[in-house]
């Protein structure tokens, strides 16, 4: 396959909590606009994810105004975060191996989800104290709480080439993708950018490896060990169990579903 067309675009307010369907990605100074900007950290300033705490993929975000993004909670209780609203309390923290400075939303933000995990926790938010930045192909990019690129690029075919292995239906929500495209099945990965026919360029990076959180059920956040076994034996490939392939952007100032793309091996 020569072309595709974006066809699903997702972002992830809150770090490891549940993705937003959206028409369009943009991009500025942190990297992809309202992906990942928040992130839950607890009492000693570790962040959580759904490998620990598998009932995050039940928090829904979704966006209720611009600046606005309402969370309702696995009980039905919801709370608004405004992004005008923040503190001066700087916390640090860590993704990974790399060390940050953040500052705390907003207590009363913290404390809804405190209640609602049961522990002290504080949601921080990535801004002016910090910059992250990634390169791919000599190109650079910025990002704000993503583990370790700005993008994730999926491909629908794999997906299903997946699913008729496993013979069940898994959802693309599990592999938390932000672009997904159809290609042949697996020729992400001998892919070496998307060129957009408007301009600009999706340059992939290197393949996402993967760990036991698409095995959780988002709708339930129960952990199926059969099901994360057997995906391990389908998706390994040279000793990593991947899906999907990390990216960046350049020259783009804006990503929609329905963009042609070129591919470019």
């Amino acid at each position: 396959m020569n072309t595709t067309t974006i066809s699903d675009l997702f972002v992830y307010p809150i770090k490891s909590m549940a993705g937003v369907h959206v028409h369009s990605l943009s991009f500025g100074s942190f990297g992809v606009r309202d992906d990942r900007q928040y992130m839950l950290v607890d009492q000693k300033h570790r962040f959580i994810t759904q490998r620990t705490h598998p009932i995050l993929a039940q928090f829904k975000p979704h966006a209720i105004e611009p600046g606005i993004w309402q969370v309702l909670g696995p009980h039905g209780a919801q709370v608004d975060i405004y992004a005008e609203s923040t503190t001066e309390s700087v916390i640090e923290t860590s993704v990974w191996k790399t060390s940050l400075k953040t500052r705390e939303k907003s207590k009363t933000v913290s404390r809804w989800f405190s209640e609602q995990l049961d522990e002290l926790v504080y949601l921080v938010e990535f801004d002016d104290l910090e910059s992250r930045f990634r390169t791919a192909q000599g190109h650079q990019a910025p990002f704000a709480f993503a583990d370790g690129y700005p993008l994730l690029v999926c491909n629908q075919s794999s997906l299903e080439a997946l699913n008729a292995a496993l013979g069940q239906r898994l959802d693309m929500s599990r592999f938390r993708p932000n672009i997904v495209v159809r290609l042949d099945e697996f020729q992400e990965y001998e892919t070496k950018k998307l060129r957009l026919e408007k301009g600009g360029s999706i340059v992939f990076a290197e393949p996402c490896v993967r760990c036991n959180v698409p095995a959780i059920d988002p709708m339930t956040s129960v952990y199926q060990r059969e099901l994360h076994l057997r995906m391990k034996e389908i998706l390994r490939r040279n000793e990593r169990v991947i899906f999907g392939m990390n990216a960046i952007t350049t020259n783009c100032a804006k990503l929609e579903i329905g963009d042609q793309l070129t591919v470019v091996r």
